[in-house]
């Protein structure tokens, strides 16, 4: 009937690399920098793994595995797309440890980059990850800088 003492439901968004966190204002692709696919936050990092940035189910993964959808417990639904251009390596360079509908915990890993291959075919590796129905939440994103894996980088509440 009433919602006056219903607790807003949560969903904590960690960062999935070890690295720097920038406003998604500053990523190189201005489909994500003007916040088209929705609110978020970008990461640049050196290492080979990025890893799941929150309890979800895994609604999809790309084919050419180049970005993850999740899904929280309270329904936001989180897109993590991994560097610019990307998708145009067909799915060389990625390797995916999850599928559709599986269950996963935030820290788990998603994907493993091969580094060599990609600074050998000149690929910018910021990785973004946006809330796809941030309109329907409230998205706060954490102040930018160095993170570890882990670190709380946005919350969205509904």
């Amino acid at each position: 009937m009433f919602n006056l003492f219903k607790k807003p439901v949560r969903c904590e968004v960690l960062s999935p690399v070890d690295g720097i966190s920038v406003p998604l204002e500053e990523v190189p692709d201005p489909v994500f920098a003007q916040k088209m696919m929705g609110e978020g936050i970008g990461f640049r990092y050196a290492g080979e793994w990025v890893y799941s940035p929150m309890n979800a189910t895994v609604l999809l993964v790309a084919e050419t595995r180049h970005a993850v959808g999740l899904k929280g417990a309270n329904g936001a639904e989180v897109l993590l797309h991994i560097g610019m251009d990307t998708v145009e390596l067909q799915g060389q360079g990625l390797e995916v440890f999850v599928k559709p509908g599986q269950k996963v915990k935030a820290g788990d890993p998603l994907v493993r980059i091969d580094r060599a291959f990609m600074e050998q075919k000149q690929i910018d590796l910021t990785t973004m990850i946006v809330v796809t129905n941030s309109r329907e939440y409230r998205v706060e994103i954490m102040p930018t800088g160095q993170v570890k894996t882990g670190d709380l980088v946005l919350c969205a509440d509904r």
